[in-house]
């Protein structure tokens, strides 16, 4: 006995046209995939001149030339300092072609978020998810979500320095294609670890606060105190890369453990 097939009608989101069959709108040809996965509501791709980090670039440029022209100069070098010139050149040279990197990179995506939860007990499968919207369809993407244990660890010499150990890492995309205008999720399942490296070091906040009183001085040093201070922890670090461009996203996960005595890192 044959089988009948039954076509399933369906208003067009942007006529209204009653279409029985097909992907596109008999009307206007608008695809059927715009009602089942319609694009969200974000605005359209930015120009390059108006995203704040463009600009931020430009400054930094400007201050970069500014520190060369003193460096060339006898009387610039000796009223200011050689030393000091260079390190605040090369300092704002590299803080102004990250800024015009993440320019380019504010243009990709309307948003890039990792989702971890804020807590989870050591032994448990830790979720992490990341989370895509681009402005436009975007080639070429490769997505990472590693498991970073970062900790502070004593020298030799008595000084504490930053360490960080991988812990799992799991490959979401290869160079694949992400939608525009829509959500994508990727996720991956972690083993939360136990609680068991420093994260935390007097020597490393006594530090910080020194490299923020020199941040007047040298803009850049801010970064690094930052950084310094806010080290410790376990992070999921998610890397997103579309062609050469490349950015790294981290969110700390708390983890614990309860027996005899209550673990926290």
């Amino acid at each position: 006995m044959a089988s009948t097939a039954h076509a399933t009608a369906w208003t067009c989101p942007a006529c209204g046209q009653v279409n029985l069959a097909g992907v596109t709108c008999d009307r206007c040809g608008v695809a059927k995939r715009m009602l089942d996965d319609p694009p969200l509501d974000i605005p359209y791709r930015p120009q390059l001149t108006r995203t704040p980090a463009f600009w931020l670039g430009v400054v930094w440029t400007l201050v970069t030339l500014l520190g060369a022209l003193f460096l060339l100069s006898p009387a610039g070098r000796a009223a200011v300092g050689p030393l000091f010139l260079v390190a605040q050149t090369f300092g704002a040279a590299a803080a102004a072609v990250s800024s015009f990197f993440t320019a380019h990179w504010h243009r990709l995506f309307n948003q890039v978020e990792v989702e971890v939860p804020q807590q989870v007990k050591a032994g448990e499968p830790l979720e992490a998810t990341v989370r895509l919207v681009p402005y436009e369809p975007l080639a070429g993407v490769t997505v990472r979500l590693r498991l970073v244990d970062r900790f502070y660890r004593e020298t030799k010499d008595g000084s504490v320095e930053t360490a960080q150990q991988r812990l799992e890492e799991r490959i979401l995309l290869t160079r694949g294609r992400v939608p525009g205008r829509r959500s994508t999720r990727l996720s991956a399942t972690f083993l939360a670890p136990f609680p068991m490296t420093p994260h935390s070091s007097f020597q490393a906040e006594a530090a910080a606060d020194l490299l923020s009183m020199l941040a007047y001085v040298i803009p850049s040093l801010s970064w690094q105190a930052r950084n310094l201070r806010e080290h410790g922890g376990y992070y999921v670090e998610a890397h997103v890369r579309v062609g050469f461009l490349s950015r790294r996203y981290h969110k700390r996960v708390l983890t614990y453990y309860v027996g005899a005595d209550l673990f926290v890192g």
